[in-house]
């Protein structure tokens, strides 16, 4: 009984010494991160899934192009209905284009290059992609700041000074953007306390995203909202008299009035959003595409709950992993090893945490709102086929998805061509396109597979002929695979 009670009281005893050393280690001042902690109020519950939101399979039958070649492809442009631009790891930015989209090339690297995702800062990080008013991609860097590219000729260019404050703050995330009919680009500093390998400063400290307008006539930048919680996608109204950005750790998108009675004022767009929100791109119809990045699941919910109130255990966690992550950088700098370095660049990323998620659920959803913020629909799928979109670009007949973490693109086509047999005849419907609408046509099966067989003949043939005539440049589609690879 006596060894029972000394055990016992070794171990009551070595908690409390573990306790107070937690508690001098979280008081002692200057330990980084520098960030500041208050009290959270707690977030309202989640819309549930019904109406609007009800379950649904739609992504369900989406694709994946480039399946396996390519690391995070963040956001899409587009020029044509069968180009489009997507932003890579690694600091690349890739040019897609034909029918179905099955020609590609590397346009441009944002930062020099370097061994992989786990060396973002180094090689940047392209998030959000527009074209400008005179034809260039402009690019949001997350590590190198705005950018606009001549995708013609690869050439790039610096539009300001990243390392420079803003109103008292140098940006340290640039998230996405948007461009206006003058040239005025708006873009979200989604943090201007961490880096977006270290989103985790972010997500546990006081609230430090902005939304900024530069001005390229006279180089300036203007901060319009600040103490955003994690400031991301940024859209302008179709008339442009207001913007619309998302507070990703918030779960909700925020309106900001650029004209009119409201003109400097925020307001709450959509709220209680039932996952995390990133990019938002319009629809035709005037509403917008508000695309969740990872879906908020009850465990999320009630973690988020339990640490809003407890500012002194969130500075107590965010300050052992930035000094874990302090650790892992000296010893790769004393002994370099590319398991340490990942380490380090995965113990503040938001990466780990997201994947967590996903081997919880594998829904997805991609909220479509109206010009008034209402939900209206929703593209949901939980096969596992799309998953963690980051955003929903609508390029002529096709929907594609990025992410942040994937290795392809997602793509749904909105009006795919049908086949209905009727006994031994087979009718083609060929989608409803402005060109083919409402054609059919009447073959036999053996008359339609003969003329599979010509077209996939005569498709090969047009390959090689454009494989011959573009080999000679570095430019040309199947030579860059390799490259696409080493997005990995």
């Amino acid at each position: 009984m006596g060894l029972l009670r000394r055990l016992v009281w070794r171990t009551v005893r070595l908690l409390l010494d573990l306790i107070v050393v937690m508690v001098v280690f979280a008081l002692i001042p200057g330990v980084p991160p520098h960030v500041t902690y208050n009290v959270y109020e707690r977030l309202p519950p989640p819309l549930p899934l019904e109406g609007a939101l009800a379950r649904n399979t739609k992504l369900n039958i989406a694709e994946r192009i480039l399946d396996g070649r390519i690391t995070g492809p963040e956001s899409i442009a587009f020029r044509a209905d069968d180009e489009i631009f997507v932003s890579l790891h690694g600091g690349k930015i890739l040019r897609l284009w034909g029918p179905r989209f099955d020609h590609f090339k590397i346009v441009t690297s944002i930062g020099p290059g370097c061994d992989g995702p786990w060396q973002e800062k180094k090689c940047g990080r392209p998030l959000g992609l527009r074209f400008g008013p005179d034809g260039r991609l402009l690019v949001a860097d997350a590590y190198l700041g705005l950018f606009a590219v001549d995708v013609d000729t690869g050439d790039k260019e610096s539009l300001f000074n990243v390392t420079e404050e803003i109103d008292g703050a140098a940006p340290m995330l640039p998230d996405d953007l948007d461009v206006d009919k003058d040239g005025n680009i708006y873009w979200s500093d989604a943090s201007s306390v961490s880096h977006l390998c270290d989103s985790m400063t972010e997500m546990m400290s006081d609230p430090s995203g902005r939304i900024i307008k530069f001005d390229p006539k006279t180089g300036t930048n203007t901060v319009l909202v600040r103490n955003v919680h994690f400031a991301n996608g940024v859209q302008l109204s179709p008339d442009q008299d207001f913007l619309i950005f998302s507070e990703t750790f918030k779960f909700r998108v925020l309106r900001y009035w650029l004209k009119g009675p409201k003109a400097g004022q925020s307001e709450v767009f959509v709220d209680r959003l039932p996952g995390f929100p990133d990019n938002i791109r319009p629809k035709e119809d005037g509403g917008y595409y508000i695309s969740l990045v990872s879906y908020a699941t009850e465990r999320n919910r009630q973690l988020s709950a339990a640490l809003s109130p407890l500012s002194f255990v969130r500075k107590l966690i965010l300050r052992l992993m930035t000094v874990t992550k302090i650790l892992f950088e000296t010893a790769n700098s004393i002994y370099p090893s590319v398991y340490i370095e990942k380490l380090a660049q995965k113990t503040l990323h938001l990466e780990p945490v997201t994947a967590m998620t996903i081997r919880e659920t594998n829904l997805t959803i991609v909220v479509e709102v109206d010009a008034d913020g209402k939900i209206v629909d929703s593209l949901q799928g939980d096969s596992g086929t799309i998953v963690l979109v980051s955003e929903t670009q609508k390029v002529g007949e096709n929907l594609f998805f990025g992410s942040p973490y994937n290795k392809y693109l997602g793509r749904l086509m909105l009006n795919p061509p049908t086949m209905e047999v009727e006994g031994k005849e087979v009718r083609m419907k060929t989608g409803d396109t402005n060109e083919d609408k409402g054609k059919t046509r009447d073959e036999s099966p053996d008359e339609l597979l003969q003329e599979e067989k010509k077209q996939v003949i005569e498709e090969t043939q047009e390959k090689g002929a454009e494989v011959k005539s573009e080999s000679e440049t570095e430019t040309e589609s199947h030579e860059t695979q390799s490259d696409t690879k080493d997005e990995l």
